[in-house]
């Protein structure tokens, strides 16, 4: 008569919670920066010539705005990383990984746009004290309205297209809790 056969090795939670909060804290904010600005334009073009115009721009963009989506995204993109090895190692073998990423980068793509409204506001308090109502109401509608809403739907939209790219390539790397 044999043994009965061993249960199978459990993978410890904090070797690949470190990598799954390593790799969406580096790979986040350059997937959300790439899609940020094709999205932001898409949600601002009007016409036709606006969009041709914007694409031209979008693609010199790219180049500069991936330092400010490290700058503001890294901890985001981090902490997104660690909710989602939570969520994976939480959620039964059959729950959807990435789909699931998505919704977490766009609850804390909702959270980092509530930050920066904060800060937004704030500056504009700041411009209107020291230079006066003018400049205020210059930063002011610069923030404010249709232009500000379209950014905040290619925020959020970015924010879970990143989180998605990251668990797929977290799975594909071998990062998952439940393999």
């Amino acid at each position: 008569m044999s043994p009965p056969p061993a249960p199978p090795a459990q993978r410890g939670f904090f070797a690949p919670a470190l990598g799954l909060v390593a790799l969406f804290a580096a790979l986040g904010p350059a997937v959300g920066g790439a899609v940020f600005i094709p999205l932001a334009l898409v949600a601002e073009a009007q016409t036709q010539a606006a969009a041709h115009i914007g694409w031209i721009a979008g693609l010199i963009g790219h180049a500069f705005v991936l330092v400010p989506a490290y700058i503001i995204g890294f901890l985001p993109a981090a902490f997104t990383g660690l909710a989602y090895a939570l969520y994976d190692a939480w959620a039964p073998p059959t729950a959807p990984r990435a789909l699931g990423a998505g919704i977490i980068g766009a609850l804390f793509a909702h959270g980092l746009y509530l930050w920066l409204v904060q800060a937004g506001t704030a500056m504009v308090g700041w411009v209107r004290f020291d230079l006066g109502d003018g400049a205020g109401n210059v930063v002011y509608d610069w923030t404010a309205g249709e232009f500000d809403a379209s950014l905040y739907h290619a925020l959020i939209a970015s924010g879970a297209i990143a989180a998605f790219a990251c668990a797929a390539a977290a799975r594909l790397l071998g990062l998952s809790m439940r393999d």
